[in-house]
């Protein structure tokens, strides 16, 4: 996004003007019954001059604002000096500094935004904000059709892409209205997304969504991976390590396969067997030592939970014999 700010820095004050000059109640009227009752945590992400922030803030919200661009920064806190917004100096698609505060939000809205993060980093910066928002909560995201202005850092969207990145992030399209361009250019049209994180009331369905949606495999191992890992996160948080990337830790490759064991190692686990060897005497009396001959294995049967006995249609068991081999 440096093009974008490096060009919001030079034309801020021509701007803010056309910015301000619109109404921000008519503007995001589509969405006013989206939002959750006040005081809710709102992040308004590009806030530029502050128009919809400061709005936001007059509702009742606590507002967040960021805002890349330093000019527009200036601007916004000119235009609105008595509105009780706190200011990030962020962006796309990282959101560090705004991660950083461990502030989760109840309404994340990108108005004029989204067109000015490159394709490649969308996955990035959709994911950074679905992990930004609170179980139940709304981003509020609007596209700009017609022609794009490489000048302004701007490139081309589409909805298939947002509904793509929503189903592999567990998010919903709730609402898409299209609507004309509020500064009256012809060739501008937008669309207006409401997209909501679904919430299970136990807050566990947004940390599962991910495997839930895209593990398209018949096995569990990675349900099992991940009660691992979430086990290791509640008795040994401290054996985890920051990596390079900071989206990412590293824990110990023992530790997880040791939590692993003890995750599973109990379903399945049949009674020990009690195994008595025999000894094979020659014709010369000699003894050969133990023979091939192992007796008295006894019965055993997997605990309800084994996924190999519910797999078979009879009961899991082995039988007691001797066995020869």
């Amino acid at each position: 996004m440096r093009r974008s700010v490096s060009w919001y820095n030079q034309h801020a004050e021509s701007v803010a003007e056309q910015y301000e000059s619109i109404d921000p109640e008519s503007l995001h009227r589509w969405m006013l019954d989206l939002l959750p009752d006040a005081p809710a945590i709102v992040l308004d992400v590009g806030a530029g001059t502050g128009r919809d922030a400061a709005w936001l803030a007059g509702r009742g919200y606590e507002v967040h604002a960021v805002e890349p661009s330093a000019s527009m920064r200036e601007r916004a806190r000119a235009l609105h000096p008595g509105a009780p917004v706190r200011w990030i100096t962020d962006s796309l698609p990282d959101l560090r500094h705004t991660v950083r505060t461990g502030v989760s939000f109840d309404v994340i809205l990108l108005s004029a935004v989204w067109m000015h993060v490159r394709p490649s980093q969308r996955q990035r910066a959709f994911r950074k904000l679905v992990n930004l928002l609170n179980p139940g909560g709304v981003i509020a995201l609007t596209i700009r059709h017609g022609a794009a202005d490489p000048d302004r850092g701007m490139h081309p969207v589409d909805g298939q892409e947002i509904e793509r990145l929503c189903l592999s992030h567990g998010a919903v399209v709730h609402r898409a209205i299209g609507t004309a361009d509020h500064s009256g250019r012809e060739a501008v049209r937008w669309t207006n997304y409401g997209l909501r994180l679904p919430d299970d009331g136990t807050g566990a369905l947004p940390l599962r969504r991910h495997v839930i949606l895209n593990d398209n495999k018949s096995s569990t191992y990675k349900l099992g991976l991940l009660r691992t890992l979430c086990r290791i996160a509640d008795s040994q948080a401290g054996m985890a390590r920051a990596a390079t990337d900071e989206e990412y830790v590293s824990i110990p490759l023992g530790l997880a396969t040791l939590a692993w064991i003890r995750l599973y190692s109990p379903s399945c686990a049949p009674v020990a067997p009690s195994i008595r060897p025999t000894l094979e005497t020659t014709n010369s009396g000699s003894s050969r030592g133990p023979s091939a001959s192992w007796q008295a294995f006894p019965t055993w049967t997997c605990k309800p939970e084994c996924g190999w006995a519910a797999a078979r249609p009879s009961p899991c068991t082995v039988p007691s014999a001797t066995r020869q081999r």
